[in-house]
Order: structure tokens, then sequence, then C-alpha cells
């Protein structure tokens, strides 16, 4: 799994390529976390180039998000292909992130 960072406004964007699933997982959640503990009190993952989606993704993305609120942070979805919005409408997860369609509607 490949990902570049960038800061827009004062959100740390992490852009992801290629699947984010049982085999990127475990060292993705390594990295993410370390932006987190390095201070990132806002995250957004763009998701453009995702093209699988499996449940260890789903698991990686709501840890995450947990991880965020605890400490009063910020996560967000951009860029969600239609593919894997109906993952996450299947598992009823489209209430549970906050989704938007690119960096420009962060707030």
């Amino acid at each position: 799994m490949n990902f570049t960072t960038k800061q827009v406004k004062n959100h740390t964007v992490v852009t992801l390529e290629g699947s984010l699933d049982i085999y990127s997982a475990p060292a993705l959640k390594k990295e993410l976390h370390k932006i987190i503990d390095d201070g990132a009190e806002s995250v957004a993952i763009d998701m453009v180039n995702i093209k699988l989606l499996d449940s260890s993704g789903i698991a990686l993305l709501a840890n995450l998000q947990k991880k965020l609120k605890s400490e009063e942070g910020q996560f967000f979805l951009l860029n969600v292909s239609q593919d894997v919005m109906v993952i996450l409408k299947l598992s009823s997860l489209d209430k549970f992130f906050t989704i938007l369609s690119g960096e420009a509607e962060l707030p």
C-alpha cells in the first residue's frame, strides 16, 4: 500500500493507493497511528485510488476514527468511489463516517 501525505488547511490528508485489505492494513495502521501520535488533530483519508476495501480495511478506518475522536480530533473520508460506498452503505457505515466529495469540502 502506497500513500502520500499533505497539509490542507489544518488537516493531514493521506492519499491511499491500491487495496485496503488484510495484507495492507497492519502496516498502514502503524504509519497512520504514527501520524496521529505525532500531533495530527484532523486526518482525512483520500480514497480516490482505492480499488478494494475489505473488512480489515473497514476495521482500520473505524479504529482511526475512534482514536481521533477519543483525542477530540476529526476524521474524514474523501473521494469514496461508488464501489466502496456500496460496501459502506451495506454495513451502515456511511452514517458512521464523515464522507466528503473532496478536499474543497474540508471545514
